[in-house]
């Protein structure tokens, strides 16, 4: 997602398993980087998937006004890395964003 070798300002998040990293509906720039675990996706409040590790989440909130347009749910202990949108290439987060499931 770099174009070069700037090093990301970033922090390690853990959740228990139930917590929320992010809520549908609420503000948000941050992207996360799944490093172990699974997380939930719900839209509406129904589960449209399940994500492991290696899952890059987030970029649309980024992309289209800081809005999440989904709840990620903790289904186990779960550790992610999380960086500030503002230290990403947005055509990079325009790539991602484009290959996952449109919710709406």
């Amino acid at each position: 997602v770099l174009n070069d070798t700037r090093v990301l300002r970033g922090v390690i998040r853990k959740l228990k398993q139930g917590a929320l990293l992010t809520e549908q509906g609420a503000s948000g720039d941050e992207v996360f980087l799944l490093l172990n675990g699974v997380l939930e996706v719900e839209v509406d409040g129904e589960p449209i998937a399940e994500v492991g590790p290696g899952a890059i989440l987030g970029e649309r909130a980024a992309l289209e006004g800081g809005v999440r347009t989904s709840t990620l749910r903790a289904l186990t202990k779960v550790t992610v890395a999380v960086v500030k949108s503002d230290q990403l290439a947005k055509e990079h987060l325009a790539e991602l964003s484009a290959g996952h499931r449109r919710e709406d």
